[in-house]
């Protein structure tokens, strides 16, 4: 008999489907099995709120007496303030049941805590939160607003169609190569390594473009990088060699980013999180270059993002897709992003390779 609070455990299947799940930092696929969903009902022992992934450990009484310690990991600090959670909500002594995808490590006591419930009654989705268009999303209300200045504000996007399989990149054979020898659990993520361009700009945080003197900023949430660049100038913006070199313009309303002067990097093309690399990371070479052409639509309610990468040392011709950001409050807070290299190495060690 399966009550709520009475820390038993069961396991359900089919919940999920890998082709409609992912989040930031590593690929979901490679660390926990979609079709083996269980629900544990304890006592938490162990919370540690960490970026880029938190982890809350879960004492078990199973029908015999017998005590079991599980692991659970979780979104990282910005997302699990954004859902109402902070160090107040989840406390170690708090009785709690969780829902979600087991560890594809079958000696681990692991699962991704896609469902937390508390005795209070809150309930809080992990999965869905990022797997969906921001609840909050608005249109653009401000009055005069003209041009560029059209594109500026707060924007959040989310993450869909991530699985484990072939890229849509079109790689050469280096790329296939690069991308067969991905190692699962000791990469870029492991060690702090924020995502490079294109994956940053894809991934569930928020983004912030703001304009002082034709001088646009474009920030990110996750690793608090600021990119800018001034319009019409024929001197590139640097702001960290790591992401290029930046000439820009605005035409015909679009922005235009064309960025150049990329080091070779481990996974400068795609990440194995999202659904360029899914999963597994492709490297770039220095002959990377990007272009990003941002609009927006009538009511400033969404941002689309085209862009094209080049990178004749991976890729066969030049790749081109689109992502979609969508407008929240100005007022949105910004969470700090400090990545934890203690936490990184444990989250992408956990996984396991995916044929």
């Amino acid at each position: 008999m399966i009550g709520r609070f009475n820390r038993t455990l069961w396991v359900a299947g089919l919940l999920f489907t890998v082709n409609h799940t992912a989040y930031a930092h590593h690929s979901f696929a490679t660390h926990y099995d979609a079709n083996n969903v269980v629900e544990i009902s304890g006592t938490l022992s162990a919370v540690k709120m960490r970026s880029p992934h938190s982890f809350f450990e879960v004492d078990v009484t199973r029908d015999n007496g017998a005590t079991e310690t599980w692991e659970v990991e979780a979104h990282a600090v910005p997302i699990l303030r954004r859902l109402g959670i902070n160090q107040d909500t989840l406390k170690v002594g708090d009785s709690v049941t969780i829902r979600g995808p087991r560890s594809r490590r079958p000696e681990k006591l692991l699962l991704f805590g896609a469902r937390i419930s508390t005795t209070s009654g809150e309930q809080f989705e992990m999965l869905d939160s990022i797997r969906k268009a921001p609840d909050n999303r608005i249109s653009d209300t401000r009055e005069g607003i003209r041009g560029v200045d059209r594109l500026t504000g707060m924007w959040m996007t989310f993450i869909s169609g991530q699985r484990v399989a072939d890229s849509p990149m079109p790689l050469n054979a280096a790329g296939i190569l690069a991308r067969d020898n991905f190692n699962a659990q000791f990469n870029s993520s492991s060690e702090c390594v924020t995502p490079n361009l294109p994956s940053l700009l894809m991934i569930p945080y928020i983004y912030e473009i703001t304009n002082y003197r034709n001088t646009i900023t474009i920030f990110h949430e996750y690793g608090r990088l600021s990119r800018q660049v001034t319009l019409g100038s024929t001197e590139p913006n640097i702001t960290d060699p790591q992401f290029g070199q930046r000439t820009g313009r605005f035409e015909n309303g679009v922005l235009v980013i064309e960025s150049t002067g990329f080091p070779a990097l481990t996974a400068g093309l795609a990440s194995g999180w999202e659904p360029n690399g899914n999963g597994a990371d492709i490297p770039s070479s220095d002959q990377k270059t990007l272009i990003e052409r941002y609009t927006v639509n009538e009511d400033g309610s969404e941002l689309t993002l085209d862009y094209t990468v080049s990178d004749p040392a991976y890729l066969t011709e030049p790749y081109s897709t689109q992502i979609v950001w969508y407008r929240i409050p100005d007022d949105s807070p910004i969470y700090e992003f400090d990545c934890d290299a203690e936490i990184a190495s444990r989250s992408t060690q956990n996984a396991v390779p995916v044929e």
